[in-house]
C-alpha cells in the first residue's frame, strides 16, 4: 500500500486513537453518593463537636425531606489541621 491509500488508512488509525483517548476523558463512573444529595463540613480535629457537624449537615439534609448519616472522613493533604466529614441525605 503506498501513496493516497496510505495516507487515508494512517489518518483514520489517528482518527481512531484521538476518539477512543477522547472518550475515555469524559468517562462518568459516578460519585460515591449515588445521586443523592450530601454534604462534606471541613472541621479542625483539635476542637470540634461531632454533634454539631451533625446538627449542621441535618439542616442542610432537612432541606430535601431527608435525614443526614455520617459517610466518614477525609484529611485535607494540604493542611495538617483540617478535616471533612461527609454526610448523605437518605
Amino acid at each position: 500500500m503506498q501513496g493516497p491509500a496510505k495516507v487515508v488508512s494512517v489518518k483514520l488509525v489517528i482518527v481512531f486513537i484521538l476518539a477512543f483517548l477522547i472518550l475515555g476523558c469524559v468517562s462518568d463512573y459516578g460519585d460515591r453518593s449515588g445521586g443523592e444529595p450530601s454534604i462534606s463540613i471541613p472541621y479542625d480535629p483539635y476542637d470540634f463537636d461531632p454533634d454539631d457537624l451533625l446538627a449542621e449537615a441535618q439542616s442542610h439534609c432537612s432541606a430535601y425531606g431527608l435525614t443526614a448519616r455520617y459517610d466518614g472522613e477525609t484529611v485535607d493533604q494540604q493542611s495538617v489541621r483540617w478535616r471533612y466529614r461527609h454526610y448523605q441525605c437518605v
